[in-house]
């Protein structure tokens, strides 16, 4: 069992300075708490997560934007092969109708989300090459920004 020697006082988790100072805690307390705070060389932050536990971050720099346009009605559209993290998907402001937009198989008017025109959504994404579209009509284009 390790003794925590460093002061755990942290105004943001509502804690003052422990006494008396060399608190035993045990191996487990030390690492989990270690794990669930942040620290910018003078305090301890707490990492902010959903309530399904998954760990708020930034997101990364924007890599590039791409437009991918439909060719005949009612085209499948898929993304090229590009690694990278995160998706945000806006239906071109122009479009004469819906964009369905999907992740992993095929977009269909029954398994995606319709976007209109100037509608946005966002994908966390290993691959541009998983984001699937159904463009209903001919020409209305899909802008896809990315990053990695």
């Amino acid at each position: 069992m390790g003794r925590i020697e460093e002061s755990m006082a942290s105004e943001a988790l509502g804690l003052r300075e422990a006494s008396p100072s060399n608190v035993r805690a045990s191996d487990d307390y030390v690492q989990t708490l270690a794990l669930i705070l942040g620290y910018d060389d003078k305090n301890r932050i707490p990492l902010r997560c959903s309530p399904s536990g998954v760990i708020a971050t930034a997101s990364p720099y924007l890599a590039d934007v791409v437009h991918l346009t439909g060719v005949g009605a009612n085209d499948a559209i898929q993304g090229d092969s590009v690694v990278c993290t995160e998706l945000l998907v806006m239906a071109h402001p122009d479009n004469a109708d819906k964009i369905w937009v999907r992740t992993r198989k095929a977009a269909t008017v029954n398994n995606a989300l319709p976007l209109d025109g100037g509608d946005i959504v966002g994908f966390t994404v290993a691959n541009l090459r998983e984001l699937h579209g159904l463009v209903v009509a001919d020409g209305d284009k899909l802008i896809v920004g990315y990053t990695v």
